[in-house]
């Protein structure tokens, strides 16, 4: 699966002067996750006041080095906040499934003609 973020503003960056208003992400794949020890670029935490989210900045760093697509991360350097915090948003939503409660219900079988059936 392969995401992409609109940026809020055109930009022109590198040795190229490539100029972008969009970056690319694909996924992040289970080497990069697990085997790199990137692991999950946002984790709660417990507080005495409940759990705090919290978010590792080097960790979505080190997963846009690997999985952006275009224009690619050595462009990247560029972006002001609000776009950075785009893209920081775009790696973590990866970790995040949708809730079960969300999702359409699979039938268990299907008649002959391809209607569920309960």
């Amino acid at each position: 699966m392969t995401v992409t973020v609109a940026l809020s503003k055109s930009y022109t960056s590198g040795p190229d002067s490539r100029t972008f208003a969009e970056v690319q992400l694909r996924e992040p794949t289970y080497k990069e996750i697990f085997l790199s020890s990137i692991g999950e670029p946002r984790e709660f935490q417990p507080t005495q006041g409940g759990a705090v989210l919290l978010v590792y900045p080097e960790r979505v760093d080190q997963y846009l080095q690997r999985i952006c697509v275009s224009p690619g991360y050595e462009y990247l350097h560029v972006l002001n906040a609000v776009d950075s915090l785009r893209l920081q948003n775009a790696v973590c939503d990866f970790f995040r499934e949708e809730p079960a409660a969300l999702r359409p219900p699979m039938p268990l079988s299907s008649g002959s003609d391809g209607t569920p059936q309960e």
